[in-house]
């Protein structure tokens, strides 16, 4: 299994256990090696205690004790040697010693300090006492095997409770990431039992404070998405239905034309199919830029534009569909207004909201396009919109009264998604002093 397949469960769990594992050697070899040191100064203290008993014991001592043999209770006591003597005129004369084959009349030991040396071919450590005074010599020894052993069994019954509990620990360590990774797992539940076509929100129950947050952002997505969805649903049945009309019409022109008794009634029918092929054509055309427009998170590009000369632009490439109808454009503009804005975005806006214009007024009307400061505002002469239905404009496909014009119900949409892009807010309102349309589009102040 590669590192990145592996579980947030396996992780911690191979981290914690190795990290147990280390702290469990490191700390056992700390233990070990303390309860040595701790063994070595515990049988030095014992060492030169013996050494100062048997220094003080030995003024009553005659030569009979020489002989003597002390029985032996321990199985460490047969590593345990010992000697006194006092000297008289330079003259030797053992007291007592450990047995009657221990000789250490041969050993050259430091006074009053611990010394490890060897003695009948072992290491032997020792400890020489002398009270001058009195003429008496106390030499005692402990073989350094026996230490070692004594050591070693002191140092592991320190450490073989630790060593035993690793595993213990183990096991509630596992235990413990269980428990601990469960609102990751109901969380994990909850996703898998959402399917696409219902998208509902996750419940955060019992959830821990760390995991709220991923819920939360969960749930704002997943709302995000329904909506999306929902919208992209309601979008493609509302194109299917805004296409399948003008086909029919379409349809219905062409089989007319094919009836048709005389050149008149059969070019009436072929012009009213070329409409219905441009408006099948507009249609598809803001289909395709709404579509384009709503896979953008921002604009490529955001550059300072002149809106005055960008609207006087696009008011001269407008001005045909205006002169069919025997629409006056005013343009009534402060000069060199700079907003920052993407120039094909901007440019589909303006467009849209001339086109809208035009489209919504009637033959010999008037249309007045305004620019002050950061602001561009569109009036039109047209039969303008009822008060309880200017909340509903720039939604798709929304036309109002569909008798009236030849729309798709789609440029106003265009425009509230460009608007969105740039962070400009759209306003729509009535024209004061007739029943016209204003629409009003605010763009952020260029710092």
């Amino acid at each position: 299994m590669s590192r990145r397949t592996l579980s947030i469960q396996s992780r911690l769990t191979m981290l914690l256990l190795g990290a147990v594992l280390l702290f469990g050697i490191l700390a056992g070899y700390e233990s070990h090696k303390n309860a040595l040191h701790e063994a070595d100064e515990l049988f030095d203290a014992q060492l030169v205690q013996f050494a100062h008993s048997l220094l003080s014991v030995s003024t009553d001592l005659d030569d009979d004790h020489a002989a003597q043999k002390i029985p032996r209770t321990h199985k460490y006591q047969q590593h345990f040697v010992f000697e006194v003597w006092s000297e008289d005129d330079g003259e030797r004369r053992v007291l007592l010693r450990s047995d009657e084959d221990t000789d250490l009349s041969g050993m050259d030991v430091p006074e009053n300090k611990l010394t490890n040396t060897v003695w009948n071919d072992s290491g032997w450590r020792f400890q020489h006492l002398r009270d001058k005074r009195r003429r008496i010599e106390v030499l005692v020894g402990q073989n350094n095997k026996v230490r070692d052993e004594l050591a070693r069994e002191v140092a592991w019954h320190n450490v073989t409770p630790f060593l035993f509990g690793l595993p213990v620990l183990a096991l509630f360590v596992l235990l413990a990431i269980r428990f601990g990774l469960r609102p990751l797992n109901r969380l994990t539940a909850g996703l898998q039992r959402l399917k696409p076509e219902q998208l509902g929100t996750i419940e955060l129950g019992e959830t821990p404070a760390e995991v709220t947050p991923v819920v939360y952002a969960l749930n704002q997505l997943l709302t995000r998405t329904a909506d999306m969805i929902e919208n992209e649903r309601r979008f493609t049945a509302d194109a299917a239905h805004e296409l399948r009309t003008p086909i029919a019409a379409l349809q219905a022109q062409i089989q007319a034309a094919q009836f048709a008794t005389s050149d008149a009634e059969r070019s009436d029918c072929l012009q009213k199919s070329l409409l219905g092929t441009e408006r099948m054509s507009h249609l598809v055309g803001q289909l395709l830029t709404l579509s384009r427009l709503d896979e953008l998170n921002a604009p490529a590009l955001l550059e300072p534009l002149d809106l005055t000369e960008l609207a006087r632009a696009c008011s001269a490439e407008i001005a045909p569909l205006a002169l069919d109808k025997d629409i006056v454009l005013e343009l009534n503009a402060t000069p060199a207004v700079q907003v920052m804005a993407s120039e094909e975005l901007l440019r589909i806006l303006v467009r849209n909201l001339l086109d809208n214009a035009i489209r919504y007024t009637p033959q010999g009307g008037h249309v007045l396009i305004e620019i002050e400061k950061n602001t561009l505002t569109i009036t039109d002469s047209g039969c303008g919109v009822p008060a309880e239905h200017l909340p509903l404009l720039g939604q798709r496909f929304n036309r109002l009264d569909r008798s009236a014009q030849d729309g798709v119900g789609l440029g106003l949409s265009i425009v509230t998604r460009i608007s969105a892009l740039h962070s400009a807010k759209v306003e729509f309102s009535h024209a004061s002093g007739h029943s016209g349309l204003v629409v009003s589009v605010r763009f952020p102040v260029k710092n």
